[in-house]
């Protein structure tokens, strides 16, 4: 018999089908907590974003952490950036309640951003066109536990490892143009393109001799491919000392592409191993809500304050018709619910080359009834940036996403509470041409 598995990692998932046999059972359950992995990650606050407007000194940006096309018009020069990123992942869990956690982690070095932005000259106001390439997610996960998890019959030890790993990139194309003094319009087309690999391994010794199996062994890989696109519109209004800005994503379109393998083997009491292997490859279509984010800042002498917020109905999740196979019922989302992200930020410059900034968020979960510990997700971070000979700007930054959850386990019909911390630590260069 194959098994369905959920793993959540907070932020972001995607629809993961067992084999061809077990699809019909699954979409008569509540929706996976796997639907939201590929779109729903901690953003973060880098030292440079695709908009390349992250510098206070240069573009006199609100530092907003996430990006809104239409403020491409605040940059006057064409520039180029490029940064990196050093990601830093630790778990701490507890299987089935029990008091012992065992730690895991996991450290990349990854590609962060590659952009460039050109002012196309124009009669009156400014036009700016930018291109990009970055990675809107990251899936550098492990996890690992172990411990007697109490059945009907008695205590059965359970062993519990999951890796996963992988990257959602996207090719950006952006523009700007202020149609009316201090009011700007923004376009971008984003395209996306990445993959996943999740390997989960699950192990129940019968220690006891309660059952006729003294061992049940599980694993299962999957490996998504993901292609999708949607459009970003901005409209800002700025002035010296008050900025306001609106961004509207149209509902993402992706295709998914799934291979899985699993294998479940039984060591008996007597006799020979029993051995299930099963196996399936096909593609589905996911159709991800619109998202709506209202942004403004206020300076006050030298210091910037800006407040965000991002609005998501997680319950407009759509998933389009299987290849061969029936459409799925939109009752399978019954459990997802709106939220809505609040972001606050401070820029402060330095004297005329430095410029400094902090920010947080608060991610809530889109799960309905998530339980206390597992509610919300939390984003603090700080970077610096200091330009040289009014040309080079250089940066870093730093994150630290914290946050609880419950991580179900139901080929053995158990969970795990863990604790997550994700750190990123992130270098970054632009030029002025």
């Amino acid at each position: 018999m194959t098994s369905f598995k959920k793993y959540v990692i907070g932020f972001v998932t995607v629809l993961i089908l067992l084999s061809t046999s077990a699809v019909a059972q699954f979409f008569n359950e509540a929706m996976s907590s796997e639907a939201l992995r590929p779109f729903r990650d901690v953003n973060g606050i880098g030292a440079s974003s695709f908009s390349l407007l992250n510098n206070s000194l240069i573009s006199r940006d609100i530092s907003t952490t996430l990006e809104n096309p239409a403020f491409l018009t605040n940059i006057r020069r064409p520039k180029a950036g490029i940064s990196m990123c050093n990601i830093i992942v630790d778990q701490q869990t507890a299987l089935a309640g029990n008091n012992r956690e065992f730690d895991a982690s996991s450290n990349t070095i990854q590609p962060d951003y590659v952009g460039f932005a050109y002012p196309v000259p124009v009669y009156q106001g400014n036009m700016v066109l930018a291109i990009s390439y970055e990675p809107s997610a990251y899936y550098y996960n492990t996890l690992s536990s172990k411990g007697l998890v109490s059945k009907e019959f008695g205590d059965i030890y359970q062993e519990t490892d999951i890796e996963e790993t992988g990257a959602l990139n996207t090719l950006r194309f952006a523009g700007a143009v202020e149609f009316i003094k201090n009011f700007n319009l923004g376009l971008s087309l984003n395209f996306y393109d990445g993959n996943r690999t999740y390997k989960s391994t699950e192990a129940a010794i019968d220690t006891n001799d309660f059952t006729f199996e003294d061992r049940i062994r599980y694993q299962q890989v999957i490996k998504p491919d993901y292609s999708g696109f949607n459009i970003d519109f901005g409209l800002s209004y700025q002035s010296s000392n008050f900025k306001f800005g609106l961004r509207i994503s149209t509902p993402l379109n992706m295709t998914i592409h799934e291979i899985s393998e699993s294998s479940e083997i039984y060591t008996f009491d007597s006799g020979p191993d029993s051995i299930i292997e099963d196996y399936y490859d096909f593609e589905y279509k996911s159709r991800y809500p619109l998202e709506v984010a209202p942004s403004l800042a206020i300076t006050v002498r030298n210091l910037t304050i800006g407040l965000e917020l991002v609005i998501h109905n997680w319950q407009n999740v759509e998933v389009d018709q299987l290849t061969d196979k029936a459409d799925i019922n939109r009752d399978l989302y019954w459990n997802l619910r709106r939220t809505t992200d609040i972001g606050v930020s401070a820029a402060l410059p330095v004297g005329r080359t430095i410029s400094t900034r902090i920010a947080y968020r608060r991610i809530p979960s889109p799960y309905e009834n998530p339980g206390p510990d597992n509610e919300y997700f939390h984003l603090f971070g700080a970077g610096v940036e200091t330009i040289i000979k009014k040309a080079f700007i250089l940066g870093c930054a730093y994150q630290r996403a914290i946050g609880n959850q419950t991580i179900s386990h139901p080929y053995f019909d158990t969970f795990s509470t863990q604790k997550y911390q994700e750190d990123r630590l992130t270098a970054s260069m632009a030029v002025l041409f």
